[in-house]
């Protein structure tokens, strides 16, 4: 009998997030680190059920973070607005007010797979950051609501300064940032459909991205309602969001959004050194009003191994 329990012993244990199914684990092993312990295949088989996977009482440092990142990784990408911490992350600083929800780098024409978070020091009230399954959210709205998204595609435009638009196509191009100039603008508007950069000045750039607000997980393969639609704007200009050929969205389709997704948002509460990996592509995720300043959480973005890259 004694043999039979030990063999039976596991490290952590699985207690999703009751009402919303995200994946959570919990160490109970002392000094287990994610890094050591999670396969590639565990986590984006974790992924494919859950779409988020949260780990809790591991004892990865930043530094492990980072190489978990990696170890999982084709290839990382950063935030053009934010500074760098280690080799593939980033503080997050943005501000204090509430956050909407979105897809990372959901209005811009490289989307990362996959969206990484930890947790440095825990704020002591408020502060959540939030998630809300896109695959729910598109089985929730109306039929009507739900067939126009499958149907048309939805349209970003807004103006960016040219030093961001510099270092985010010398970050996906893989260039050096004195290389990139205009005709790196025309090889994108090329490469990606939907994409339109063009120049305003010598210090801004018009982007305009043509793409359905409904995608398919890399990870499940199903259809998610997921896009940047309500998101925020802390470093850029807010983008004019309509239907592709220009057409204003409804604003009873707007609130639709608005109270769907809220009834599905889950807001998690930090504790320090816990570790998210959200699915960029079926997921999106945002923040309540940042209640302690003294809230430390890092991220970072990148493409799943086995996939294109981009």
């Amino acid at each position: 009998m004694l043999a039979n329990t030990q063999s039976n012993y596991s490290p952590f244990y699985r207690q999703p997030a009751p009402g919303y199914g995200f994946e959570c684990i919990h160490a109970v092993e002392p000094g287990l680190r994610v890094l050591d312990t999670m396969s590639t295949a565990d986590l984006y088989e974790d992924l494919a059920h859950s779409g988020v996977v949260i780990y809790r009482d591991f004892a990865d440092s930043l530094e492990h973070f980072n190489d978990f990142v990696s170890a999982h990784s084709s290839r990382v990408t950063f935030d053009p607005a934010r500074k760098a911490a280690t080799a593939n992350t980033a503080e997050i600083e943005a501000g204090v007010h509430e956050m909407g929800l979105h897809r990372e780098n959901g209005n811009l024409p490289f989307n990362p797979d996959l969206q990484w978070f930890y947790c440095l020091a825990a704020a002591s009230v408020g502060s959540e950051t939030t998630l809300c399954d896109g695959e729910r959210v598109l089985f929730e709205l109306s039929a009507s609501t739900r067939k126009r998204f499958q149907a048309q595609p939805i349209r970003y435009a807004r103006r960016i300064p040219w030093h961001n638009v510099r270092r985010f196509l010398s970050i996906e191009l893989q260039l050096p940032l004195e290389r990139v100039t205009d005709e790196h603008l025309e090889q994108v508007n090329q490469q990606v459909t939907g994409q339109t950069y063009r120049r305003i000045d010598q210090n801004l750039i018009a982007s305009e991205l043509i793409i359905s607000a409904v995608d398919i997980s890399r990870f499940s393969g199903r259809l998610a309602f997921c896009n940047s639609m309500l998101g925020p704007s802390v470093n850029y200009e807010p983008p004019r969001i309509t239907w592709a050929d220009g057409e204003a969205i409804a604003l009873e389709i707007w609130d639709e959004i608005k109270e769907v997704t809220a009834r599905l948002t889950y807001p998690h509460f930090w504790n320090k050194g816990d570790i998210m990996v959200v699915d960029n592509t079926r997921v999106m995720h945002g923040r309540r009003r940042l209640d302690d300043l003294g809230r430390r959480i890092f991220g970072a973005q990148s493409y799943r191994l086995g996939g294109d890259g981009q």
